[in-house]
């Protein structure tokens, strides 16, 4: 089947006025409804989370944290990345990979028990 230039103009106009169609003023009135539609219950819940955080928030005496403890965490972490890539770990005792190892367990398991007890079940949550 060869593709003409009458062919090519024929499939043009056929997608100019289907173009045209979805276009038109009652279409993109339709479309801008919808999304309207969709969009006011994002607003609202995002309004109610908001309240929500500011009332936890404020009942808790939350606070951000001061500039010093956010100065000394980023002088950690930069140690921390440091002494990685310096080979730090290759001094390494087996106590010390023993102790890191029972230290990420601890973490792990009480992660574990928090998740049970969030879900209220001990296994998957409730559809």
């Amino acid at each position: 089947m060869s593709f003409t230039l009458a062919t090519a103009r024929k499939v043009a106009q056929v997608g100019l006025r289907r173009a045209s169609t979805a276009a038109s003023p009652a279409n993109v009135q339709a479309v801008a409804n919808n999304f309207a539609a969709k969009l006011d219950p994002i607003i609202y819940y995002s309004k109610v989370v908001a309240e929500v955080a500011k009332q936890v928030y404020t009942k808790n005496n939350l606070q951000p944290p001061a500039m010093a403890t956010m100065q000394e965490a980023q002088n950690i972490a930069s140690s921390l990345a440091k002494s990685a890539m310096q080979g730090a770990h290759k001094t390494w005792t087996k106590t010390d990979v023993q102790k890191g190892a029972v230290l990420a367990g601890e973490a792990i398991t009480f992660f574990l028990i928090g998740e049970v007890v969030g879900r209220r079940s001990l296994i998957g949550y409730s559809a």
